[in-house]
C-alpha cells in the first residue's frame, strides 16, 4: 500500500510539473498572438488581419508543435524498445497507442513483451503449466494478489524471502519451487529487476504462463532499460520455467480465464477501442447531427 501511495504521490507531481511548463509556455505565447493583436484591432484601425495572421500562427505551434513533438516522442520510443525486444525475433506493433507490443518464440515457447503507459513492462513466457502462483513486495500489492488468487500469503521460514508475500494454489507445489535454490535465485534476481527505477516489481505464474510485471517509476521523469537487462529478465523467466516444470506437476491447478487470454494476446485494447467508440463516437454523431439539422431550420 505504501508504494501505492508513492506512485500516486509521484503521478501528482509530474501532472504539477508538465502544467507548471505548459503554462509557462502556452500563456505568454496567448497573451503575444492573441491577446496583444485583439486589443490593437478592437482600439484602432487595423486590419482584422492583425488579429487572425497572429492568432493562426498561435494555434499551428500549439496544436502543430504539441503533436509533432508526440510524433517525435513516438518515434524515438520505438527505436528503443526495438532495440531491447527485436533481437529476440519478436514482431513489434502498436499497443494502447503510445505503447508497443512484441510476439513471437524463443527457445520454442511463446514470448510476449509489453511496454505502455505507467510505464509498465510485462514480459510473458509460455509454460505448460495450469497452477497459479504470485509473488510481490510485501509493501506494495500483495492485497492484490490475495484476492486474485482468493489466498492467504504463504508461511516463508526463509529469511531471504521474508520481504515477499508469496501467494499459490498449491501451496506444497510453491514450497517446493521456492525450496530450489536456483529457482530461488531467479526469483530474487526478477524481484530486483529494474531496482534503479522500478517502483514495483512482480511475478506471476498464471495458467499457461509466467509473466514479469514491472510497474511504475521511482524517478519523476526518466527511466531506462538496457538490451543487456531485458536480456537477463527474458533468461531468468526461461530458466525459472523449466525448474517449475521439472518438478511433479501440481495437483491443484486452474484455467486460463477469458480476461487472461484477451490480456496476453493482446486483444484487450481492440476491444476497449470499439467500446470507446460507440460510447462516445455514437453520442458525439447524434449531437453533430442535431446541431446540424438545428442550424439548417434556423437558417430557412
Amino acid at each position: 500500500m505504501l508504494k501505492l501511495l508513492k506512485a500516486r504521490f509521484k503521478d501528482q507531481m509530474r501532472g504539477m510539473v508538465i502544467s507548471l511548463i505548459s503554462t509557462a509556455i502556452v500563456v505568454p505565447l496567448f497573451c503575444v498572438c492573441v491577446l496583444i493583436p485583439l486589443g490593437l484591432t478592437l482600439r484602432s484601425d487595423y486590419s482584422i488581419w492583425v488579429l487572425i495572421v497572429p492568432a493562426c500562427l498561435f494555434l499551428l505551434i500549439l496544436f502543430g508543435g504539441g503533436f509533432g513533438a508526440l510524433a517525435w516522442t513516438f518515434y524515438r520510443r520505438k527505436r528503443w524498445l526495438d532495440s531491447l525486444f527485436a533481437p529476440w525475433g519478436l514482431t513489434g506493433s502498436v499497443y494502447m497507442i503510445s505503447g508497443r507490443e512484441y510476439q513471437g518464440s524463443v527457445e520454442g515457447r511463446e514470448v510476449v513483451a509489453r511496454f505502455y503507459r505507467g510505464p509498465t513492462v510485462d514480459l510473458y513466457v509460455g509454460t505448460p503449466l495450469q497452477t497459479r502462483l504470485g509473488a510481490a513486495d510485501k509493501s506494495s500489492t500483495s492485497l492484490t494478489l490475495a484476492g486474485m488468487l482468493g489466498r492467504e500469503p504463504l508461511a516463508l521460514d526463509d529469511p531471504d524471502l521474508e520481504a515477499w508475500s508469496v501467494f499459490a494454489l498449491d501451496e506444497e507445489w510453491a514450497h517446493s519451487l521456492l525450496a530450489d535454490q536456483e529457482a530461488k535465485r531467479l526469483f530474487q534476481r526478477l524481484m530486483r529487476a529494474g531496482e534503479s527505477w522500478v517502483l514495483m516489481q512482480q511475478v506471476y505464474l498464471q495458467p499457461g504462463a509466467f509473466h514479469l510485471r514491472l510497474y511504475r517509476s521511482e524517478k519523476l521523469f526518466g527511466y531506462g532499460i538496457e538490451p543487456e537487462e531485458a536480456q537477463a529478465w527474458l533468461d531468468d523467466l526461461l530458466a525459472l520455467a523449466r525448474i517449475a516444470e521439472g518438478l511433479p506437476a501440481p495437483q491443484v491447478t486452474d484455467d486460463e480465464s477469458g480476461a487472461e487470454q484477451l490480456v496476453r494476446s493482446g486483444q484487450v485494447f481492440p476491444i476497449a477501442l470499439i467500446v470507446v467508440a460507440l460510447l462516445v463516437g455514437l453520442p458525439t454523431c447524434v449531437i453533430a447531427l442535431a446541431a446540424a439539422a438545428f442550424f439548417v431550420v434556423a437558417v430557412q
